[in-house]
């Protein structure tokens, strides 16, 4: 009489099965990150692209602003003008900009969306209770990071505003001779002067924070693909 044994399951295999167990959860659809990323991911990549268009046109009157002071016959008004046309045009560009970002990082989680919904669709025509990834880390921390990014360049957008209305104030010709300016107006042109110099470094860390923002969705789309291709095997073994 022939004795057959069943193998005890490997140290190996063993991790496998507890890593998974510790990875799934029974699906549950969007929480309140995924909902927000439906719903304002198109939003936000339309108000981005708006606002740089914004940024455009206010960087042409700038420069046509500026070419008319100093051509012939020119006006200090114009120097005044396109002083004002520079802050609009760097606070609106990087709105934009963080607006596009943040657009993709919202379009990113929702291709997590779509893997996780075609992974449940595959697991249910496979008659198997359909699981999802628990949220990594990188899932949990990528709408927090994101809108830091955001919130970031709104801060930057209403201090460039600030900029170009303290700008605005100013007579026009204490910004061509600042020699014959007032009190007043070196104080404005001072302020002005130091923000600009400051200021596009907190342009460029809310875009550096929004692109961070993407690398760890990309990260978690990875994360997603690795555990739905371990799902499927484990149930095509199964069966």
């Amino acid at each position: 009489m022939t004795t057959i044994t069943t193998p005890a399951p490997s140290r190996t295999n063993q991790a496998a099965s507890k890593a998974d167990t510790t990875k799934a959860i029974p699906y549950k659809g969007d929480d309140w990150a995924q909902n927000l990323a439906r719903i304002m991911a198109r939003p936000m990549l339309a108000m981005g692209l708006m606002a740089v268009a914004g940024g455009l046109v206010a960087g042409i009157v700038g420069g046509v602003n500026f070419g008319d002071f100093f051509a012939p016959g020119g006006e200090v008004a114009d120097l005044g003008r396109a002083e004002a046309a520079v802050q609009v045009t760097g606070a609106t560009l990087f709105l934009g900009m963080g607006f596009i970002l943040g657009g993709i990082t919202m379009t990113l989680v929702n291709v997590v969306r779509s893997l996780r919904d075609a992974d449940r669709d595959v697991q249910r025509s496979l008659g198997a209770q359909p699981l999802q990834l628990r949220k990594p880390l990188t899932g949990k921390l990528t709408p927090h990071v994101m809108m830091m990014g955001v919130m970031i360049e709104v801060v930057a957008f209403v201090l460039g505003l600030v900029a170009a209305f303290t700008i605005g104030g100013v007579d026009p010709a204490a910004i061509a001779d600042p020699a014959a300016a007032s009190a007043s107006d070196i104080g404005d042109i001072g302020f002005v002067r130091a923000v600009s110099a400051w200021l596009p470094g907190l342009r460029l860390l809310g875009v550096a924070v929004i692109l961070g923002s993407i690398v760890l969705t990309l990260t978690t789309i990875r994360s997603a693909i690795r555990f739905q291709g371990d799902r499927i095997t484990e149930l095509a073994n199964g069966a």
